[in-house]
């Protein structure tokens, strides 16, 4: 691989991290279901879930407890990503009982899910969360905005699964991992919450 496209996969790879990716969806989807008064149920989501999992990110790097917050190894995932998962629990649970609209918080239940799938899956391989992101944004976007608008989220995961493979994260069997678990968890929160599919 050129040099070139080694920087083209890195940048990819960079815009398409989780925090990110949610944060962006979380404020898209807030303003599409509920206005202005969604975008601050969105601002709620976003602190409560990715600023707390940024700064907690942040401590590990600090701490030492992390080296490379852009290659975290199998062996320091795990502890973080249990972390994370009990932040959308917390803000799912937290949200649902000030009311917040169906939508976002379904969002966080499908978070919680595909969180604790790969809490667990990460001691035995490497399923990606890049595409695990992009899968289940692609599923959001059909739930919220209809099945055109999933078909076009979800070319985006092909960028996505061709930066992680020549970056040489994950194998093909991981990038499958990733998008089955990103995917259908986000296909069961939203089937919980707000009923009927794209």
């Amino acid at each position: 691989m050129s040099e070139r496209g080694l920087r083209a996969a890195e940048f990819v790879s960079d815009v398409t991290r989780l925090p990110q990716v949610a944060a962006l969806l979380f404020f898209v989807v807030g303003l599409a279901v509920g206005g202005l008064a969604g975008l601050g149920w969105a601002a709620l989501c976003v602190g409560l879930t990715s600023g707390l999992s940024l700064l907690y990110l942040l401590w590990l790097v600090r701490s030492g407890r992390v080296g490379d917050p852009k290659r975290i190894s199998r062996a320091e995932r795990v502890g973080p990503l249990r972390v994370v998962a009990g932040l959308y629990v917390f803000a799912f649970a937290f949200v649902t009982l000030l009311g917040g609209p169906d939508e976002l918080r379904a969002m966080l239940l499908s978070f919680a899910g595909a969180t604790v799938l790969l809490a667990a899956l990460t001691p035995f391989t490497n399923p990606s969360l890049h595409v695990a992101g992009m899968a289940g944004t692609a599923v959001c976007a059909g739930w919220v905005f209809g099945a055109g608008w999933m078909l076009l989220a979800a070319l985006a995961v092909a960028p996505v699964w061709w930066a992680r493979k020549t970056l040489r994260r994950h194998t093909t069997p991981e990038l499958l991992l990733g998008l089955l678990v990103g995917g259908g968890a986000t296909a069961l929160a939203f089937r919980i919450v707000v009923g009927a599919g794209p």
